[in-house]
């Protein structure tokens, strides 16, 4: 039986990013109101607030101290932190075969010196970095469905080849970053454009690169009530987490985590947290 991890601390939605916060209280109740939590395959952890030590492996000690006093979201972008650093160990380490994580600040906007657009901290980089320090994994694909140019995780892994990044901005046309594995396709405009994108453009990629782990990013803001392209229906995001999910089962064993940062309407996020997590723990209460 698939075991899949939830990650979920109260202030990451009491004391998160406000444009996020409907969002990541919709999500939870999601899992509540569907009865996710009871299924015994599925493990609710608690986020522990991470380290300074961790967020110094990619970012420098001026910009730290500057998030820490100046911008009010140092709490919860521990807990943020802590969230997805805990889910890669018990990920890697087979504790859990997969999971799931709520972040109350993005990542992809945060450089090693700075920040913007609701991001802090470059989480998905820190958990990277942990992992490479404490557990042996070298190889990493990071899969972003946000609306926007991941312009700081780029930044930080601009000349690692063993970061695989594919996103769906338009920055760059394909692998035209510097090197094979930085691709942005353009935006898709509607569900079956960008589910074709996934089966026939990312999977492949993904396949051919072979990470140790695949992390699942779901900034939302490309749904139709949301604030980015407004393109896409809330049906379309679980089957992306089936696809993806699917695929990391065959090339790196499942592990996978997914990141959810609940930038859209909380009635989106109700319906889409449960159906993602039903897909990692292969529950088959919903039909995609």
């Amino acid at each position: 039986m698939v075991k899949t991890g939830i990650f979920y601390h109260e202030i990451c939605w009491r004391e998160a990013y406000k444009p996020l916060i409907m969002g990541l209280e919709g999500g939870f109740k999601g899992l509540e109101k569907e009865n996710i939590l009871s299924s015994p395959n599925i493990f609710l952890f608690k986020s522990k607030p991470a380290k300074e030590e961790w967020i110094a492996y990619v970012h420098t000690q001026n910009w730290i101290n500057y998030v820490k006093n100046k911008t009010g979201y140092w709490r919860c972008s521990l807990y943020s932190i802590g969230g997805i650093v805990e889910a890669t160990e018990k990920v890697l380490v087979g504790e859990i075969d997969n999971a799931f994580v709520f972040a109350g600040v993005g990542g992809h906007h945060a450089h090693r010196d700075h920040a913007w657009g609701g991001c802090f901290f470059n989480l998905e980089a820190i958990a990277i970095e942990y992992a490479r320090k404490h557990l042996n994994t070298k190889k990493f694909a990071l899969v972003d469905v946000d609306t926007h140019h991941a312009d700081g995780t780029t930044d930080i892994f601009k000349d690692d080849e063993d970061v695989l990044y594919i996103c769906f901005c338009g920055w760059w046309s394909e692998r035209e970053a510097g090197g094979k594995s930085k691709i942005c396709f353009t935006h898709t405009n509607n569900d079956e454009e960008f589910l074709w994108k996934i089966k026939e453009k990312v999977l492949p990629i993904i396949g051919e690169f072979k990470p140790e782990i695949v992390y699942l990013l779901y900034g939302l803001d490309t749904h139709k009530a949301s604030y980015g392209t407004q393109k896409i229906t809330e049906k379309c995001y679980p089957k992306i987490a089936k696809m993806v999910k699917q695929h990391a089962d065959k090339i790196c064993g499942g592990k996978l985590v997914v990141m959810f940062y609940g930038n859209a309407p909380g009635w989106v996020c109700e319906y889409v947290a449960p159906r993602i997590v039903d897909s990692l723990a292969q529950l088959g209460k919903y039909e995609l």
